[in-house]
Parts: C-alpha cells; structure tokens; sequence
C-alpha cells in the first residue's frame, strides 16, 4: 500500500502576531462547529480516493489547533479513523500554544492517541511577547512546560525564532539554556521573516543581522552539545525524535490537506484549498487550483527540498531521475571550496555555515 500523510489546518487564534504569514483568524470561535462539520465532510468525501492508502502520520497545524476544545479534535481524528486505513505505529502530531494547552488537555490528548506536541513558545521575554501579540507570557510557558513533564508526553517540540524585538544575543542564550533545562527532544529555531507585511510595525526594534548569526552559530554548537542533531535547516532533534510528518515533505513524500488554505501532493500534482472561509465553510469540496509537477519543476524541488535536509542530495538518486549529474556538481563546486557544502562519497550535504544561505546556494544549483 503507498504510504500518505494527513494535514489538518485549523484557522483559529485567539491573536493573530504580527510575524505570522499563515490563513489565520481571531474571533471566529463562533464559527468552529461549522468549520469542523464542513471539515469532516471534506475528510470523509476526500477519502474515498485515497482506499489504497496507509496513513503515517497525521499534523494538526494552524492557526492554533489547540485553541479548539479536545473534544473537536477528537471528532476531527475519528472521521479520518472511520475513512482512512491508518499504520499501527502512526505519528499524530498538533501544534499548541502555551496559553491554551493544560494538563487535562494533553492527557485527553494522549488517550485519542496524539503522541507529538508542536509547542509554539517563540520567546521567553515578556516584553518581545507582548511586542509581537503573542497572547501569553512567559509564567504560562514555564507552567505548560511542566505540565508536557506531568503528563508523561516524551515527544515534544519547542519552537523559536531569533531576531525578535529586543532580542540580543545574551537574552536568546539565556532562554535555550531554559528550556534545555526541560530536556525538549527536539528544538525548532526560525530566523524571522521578513517578508510578512506587518513586520516594519517593529522592525527597528529587532537586532541586526550579525547579531542574528551569532546567534544560530552558537545555537548549533550548544544543541550539539545537549545532545539534538540539526537534521533540517531551522530543525534540531535527539536521535528517534525528528518530526516524521515534516520530514516527508522534505523527502517529496504524498500528503493530502484539509481545511481552508490546505495544500495537497500526490501524483506528481499540487493543489490548494480556497483560502475564503465562508466560501470553505459553504462547499469543503470546491475544485481547488492544481499544478501537475513536471520534470523539471520536480528536478527544483527535489534539489530546493534534499537542501533543507542535513542528509542533502542523494547523487545516485538525483542521477536516475534526472541525468547529468556532473552538470550539478560542477555548479556546486564554488559552495563546496567555501564549505557551505560537502561532498561525500553519497550525498551533496549542506554544512551548518550553507544553511545560512541556503536559498541562495539553492538557486544558483536550480
């Protein structure tokens, strides 16, 4: 049977930060039967393609999925239960944020059988949380963190992002050996986009760009040190505890999404859902826009995603699916003298120092 992942986007936020590029909404909880009924539908219509398929991993994302009562979550998972033939060992992850995540919640989780938690901490700074419109403080994360601990929830991960308001070097240290104290099995850390439209609100507030690097650099010597592998460009994990569902993104694995905005990948095609949520809440089923992937456009991506990965570019595979790979390696060649890259005797591999611009080293290969 061909493996598949599910993604479940769910919209609701109680802020909406103003670093966020997501389909997102606050003050639509009134709307959340509706949307999770249009949801089920979409799910149980959907599947019915998708017979001779075993699902491995499940990815509540949003939005806040965590906002939601457990109880919807629990209906959300036991559709797709009904629908989908699911794999004994699956991963289910849903991503949380501090202020809306307790003790009862996670362990109403644990016993629908959501065995990852996505937590989105961000910042440890008061004063960068507020600045940002995060809509909790920096008590309720330590308080969510302990109750990760009190209900025996070992796959876990925590995200943050450098370049944030007032942050410097000394105060982004000072929160990683924080919650290294916790013993997170994995640590997600983002540099801050740019090119979301509310970020000139505080930009001259966030420091510059060689702070920022001071940052990662140390960040990827002291994860090391604890233990966690940078496996993925902005991912960092104890060996067993990588993010399975994101790595198949990476890998060009197939996945179906579902919700407002949700994107899919299978048979070489990429579709979107409507990103109108009155129009989604109305018709679940609306054809979405698709794109048929051809060979070159899959060439780009193969290279654009075996990038963000450490393991990089398999040259055996790369040169059965595409040919020439003499063409790419003489292109790589300027990276690899400059150590952003490194050759082994299997793959094209980004180092620490080519993750930084590894955008750029993505282009110029493409």
């Amino acid at each position: 049977m061909k493996e598949l992942s599910l993604y479940i986007h769910i919209p609701f936020c109680k802020t909406i930060c103003l670093y966020c590029n997501f389909v997102t909404f606050a003050h639509k909880n009134k709307k959340i039967p509706d949307y999770i009924e249009a949801l089920k539908t979409e799910i149980k219509e959907k599947s019915k393609n998708y017979k001779n398929n075993k699902v491995v991993t499940i990815y509540f994302g949003g939005g806040t999925p965590s906002q939601l009562p457990a109880e919807n979550i629990e209906q959300i998972l036991a559709t797709i239960k009904d629908t989908f033939q699911i794999a004994p060992k699956i991963e289910i992850n849903i991503e949380c944020n501090p202020e809306s995540i307790d003790i009862q919640k996670l362990q109403h989780y644990k016993s629908m059988g959501i065995n990852r938690i996505s937590l989105g901490i961000q910042s440890f700074n008061k004063k960068t949380l507020l600045r940002i419109a995060r809509p909790h403080d920096h008590l309720t994360i330590y308080k969510t963190l302990e109750s990760l601990q009190k209900a025996g929830i070992e796959n876990f991960g925590t995200d943050f992002i450098m370049g944030l308001p007032y942050q410097t070097f000394a105060s982004f240290k000072a929160e990683i050996e924080t919650v290294l104290s916790y013993n997170p099995p994995h640590i997600s850390a983002y540099f801050l986009s740019y090119d979301t439209k509310k970020i000139g609100l505080f930009i001259k507030d966030c420091p510059q760009e060689e702070e920022q690097i001071q940052m990662y650099e140390w960040l990827v010597k002291r994860l090391r040190k604890a233990g966690l592998k940078h496996y993925e460009v902005s991912n960092y994990a104890k060996p067993g505890f990588e993010c399975l569902h994101n790595l198949r993104y990476w890998q060009q694995k197939e996945y179906v999404g579902f919700g407002i905005g949700a994107h899919s990948y299978v048979d070489k095609t990429v579709w979107e859902n409507t990103a109108d949520f009155e129009a989604y809440i109305q018709n679940p089923l609306l054809d979405p826009q698709s794109l048929k992937i051809d060979q070159d456009l899959d060439r780009s991506e193969f290279i654009l995603l075996s990038l963000r990965t450490a393991k990089g570019i398999n040259k055996k595979d790369y040169e059965s699916k595409y040919q020439n790979l003499s063409k790419l390696l003489t292109k790589a060649e300027t990276y690899i003298q400059s150590k952003h890259l490194v050759q082994t005797k299997a793959n094209l591999q980004p180092t620490d120092k080519g993750f930084l611009i590894i955008d750029r080293i993505t282009k110029d290969l493409i």
